[in-house]
């Protein structure tokens, strides 16, 4: 028989010699995974996403570890979804089976604007697939694709400007909107790919088209989240 076997939830025996090696972090640590690993749950368990681009030793770390990162978060009911190709990873919460067990993550509530505000940052990133081209929108882009959609009958136009910099601004906390080096233009982050496949497109474009109904509300009509069971950091 090998000595190793390399199989989905299985790691390597080199893996698991680094596992087994790892130092303790702190006083009273009986953890075994080493630190890198260690902060890739973490991540994942915070959410929305664990960027590969943005830390490259906690990434790498996933890759060598990745059935025992699968494994510890099953044991919280959890599952993991990696993107190679964008260099993406997210926690997701387990389907229900025949037991109940309880929830983790908790859905991040998007307002109509917000939802809005996804679809529009969902189609850029289809204008650019296969081009090899980032996508990019400016904030005068968004807020000329929501002015439409400000709420029948009011007249506070500022109101509207607020719920729109509310949605750019939740957007941003949760990573599917990035800064560049041009004030008020933002890159639209690739997990809305992983987040938002064209099957899901369609529910989020009915949304979308409630928006110019008349009993539309802001706050109620359209709870939805992210793609993916988040935890809800944002303030709403």
């Amino acid at each position: 028989m090998p000595d190793s076997v390399t199989t989905d939830g299985v790691e390597t025996a080199d893996a698991a010699d680094e596992i087994s090696d790892a130092a303790s972090l702190f006083v009273g640590d009986t953890g075994v995974l080493d630190i890198d690993t260690r902060r890739a749950i973490v991540r994942l368990i915070r959410g929305p996403f664990l960027d590969g681009g943005a830390d490259e030793a906690v990434w790498a770390a996933l890759q060598r570890n990745d059935g025992v990162v699968r494994q510890f978060l099953s044991e919280i009911f959890l599952t993991l979804v990696v993107d190679d190709a964008e260099r993406i990873a997210f926690a997701q919460q387990g389907e229900e089976a025949d037991v109940a067990f309880p929830k983790l993550l908790r859905r991040v509530p998007l307002t109509l604007v917000d939802s809005a505000l996804l679809l529009f940052l969902r189609q850029q990133l289809s204008t650019v697939s296969g081009t090899g081209q980032r996508a990019i929108v400016g904030l005068d882009d968004i807020t000329a694709q929501l002015q439409p959609y400000q709420r029948q009958g009011a007249s506070d136009h500022s109101i509207h400007a607020k719920r729109i910099n509310a949605a750019v601004t939740k957007m941003r906390d949760n990573g599917i909107l990035r800064a560049t080096s041009t004030e008020a233009r933002f890159e639209v982050s690739p997990v809305l790919r992983i987040l938002f496949p064209p099957e899901q497109i369609a529910a989020l474009t009915e949304a979308y088209d409630r928006l110019g109904e008349p009993d539309a509300q802001d706050s109620g009509d359209a709870e939805d989240r992210t793609g993916t069971e988040t935890e809800d950091t944002t303030d709403d």
